[in-house]
């Protein structure tokens, strides 16, 4: 049986002198380049020994053009200037992962600002995601209500766990 569960796809690792231990888990990192996204994705890496891949996930800003009650022109430069900046988020995470030896897929979704942390959360259960690891900048009082906490947000929408890396 064994054997029949490591060839499903199931990774066999020796943790805690038990050499039958299977351990299969799907992370989910929440990445936007910044200094806490990096921190975050450092930190998911040390959970190397558990895993079996990683989900790099960044959610690109919706530029809003047309909808039933607006309907405005979006130059196409817009929509240029936003996937480059998606491709050099990506990149950046890709350079924390070089030489790592790690299973990445590369994940780019798109929403309203106010729906980032929904649009992570619906990915990593579509994608059978066993924990998601986020970044926080640690925002409190009038910083926290005008700017929003996407961590925060992530925590009371997920029903799987959130692992939430602090920025010191």
């Amino acid at each position: 049986m064994a054997a029949s569960l490591l060839n499903a796809g199931f990774i066999h690792r020796k943790i805690y002198g038990n050499p039958w231990l299977l351990i299969f888990v799907k992370i989910l990192v929440a990445f936007d380049n910044s200094e806490t996204a990096r921190k975050a994705l450092r930190f998911a890496l040390k959970l190397r020994p558990i895993a079996d891949e990683f989900i790099i996930c960044y959610v690109a800003p919706l530029i809003v053009g047309a909808g039933p009650n607006f309907d405005a022109y979006v130059p196409p430069s817009m929509y240029e200037k936003n996937d480059a900046t998606a491709e050099a988020i990506m990149s950046s995470a890709k350079e924390v992962l070089e030489d790592q030896k790690v299973s990445a897929t590369f994940l780019k979704l798109d929403a309203p600002g106010e729906q980032i942390a929904r649009a992570m959360t619906n990915a990593a259960m579509e994608r059978g995601v066993d924990i998601i690891v986020t970044g926080t900048r640690k925002l409190s009082g009038l910083s926290k209500v005008l700017l929003g906490s996407v961590s925060s947000e992530i925590i009371k929408l997920s029903k799987i766990p959130v692992l939430v890396v602090p920025p010191d």
